[in-house]
């Protein structure tokens, strides 16, 4: 609260000057704002994923290039959005072992936002290789790209953002919201289960 205040009601927000309140009612508005912990906008996050899949050397083995870009934008047209950081999280999974996940690559998402504001991040691209031919003895493995995680946290260190188009990976932080903090820590390598937590075997694979 400076010289303004701003309702939010039925996802729809309007800023009103204080001064067109009666004296009481702004001094109740002002002390009630001390108390309130502030209050970061809705962010709307739009994700791109380009994949581009080439063969490789082995008949079977298919090369697979991730791009991604992340939109973040300011849902309010009247509040910014204080510094938020996190990560985005690209994940695999396993063609030999199908109940096993990857972290393919792991990358720092970091934004402040002026009110109406959208900003831009281009990720770093990486590369994923896997056999295409799941059957039989021969399968090398290899893990082919199946989603992401985007996590956001407050300078508090709360979940302020949690996005992701991957139906199984909703379905596992929504039961255990724990999982997103989690998930962030992962480094490039870690293996998972389904439910994104770190395999039993504790494996890490060593990527180029």
């Amino acid at each position: 609260v400076n010289d303004s205040v701003t309702f939010r009601r039925a996802g729809k927000e309007f800023t009103l000057p204080i001064g067109d309140f009666a004296e009481p009612s702004q001094a109740l508005i002002r002390k009630e704002a001390a108390s309130i912990p502030a209050v970061i906008p809705k962010i709307q996050p739009d994700v791109v994923i380009g994949k581009r899949r080439k063969k490789d050397d082995s008949f079977y083995m298919v090369r697979q290039e991730i791009t991604c870009t992340v939109k973040l934008a300011n849902s309010s047209n009247t509040a910014p959005v204080p510094p938020v950081s996190g990560k985005i999280v690209f994940i695999g999974q396993d063609r030999r072992t199908p109940e096993l996940f990857e972290v393919l690559s792991s990358q720092s998402v970091e934004a402040s936002m002026k009110p109406g504001e959208t900003v831009v991040k281009e990720m770093e691209s990486f590369i994923t290789s896997y056999d295409s031919d799941n059957k039989g003895t021969g399968n090398i493995g290899g893990s082919q790209y199946v989603g992401y995680l985007l996590v956001l946290l407050n300078e508090a260190g709360e979940v302020v953002l949690d996005d992701t188009k991957t139906a199984g990976f909703r379905k596992a932080t929504s039961e255990k919201p724990s999982r997103l903090k989690e998930i962030i820590k992962q480094p490039k390598g870690k293996l998972l289960t389904e439910n994104l937590d770190p395999a039993p075997i504790g494996g890490v694979r060593i990527r180029p």
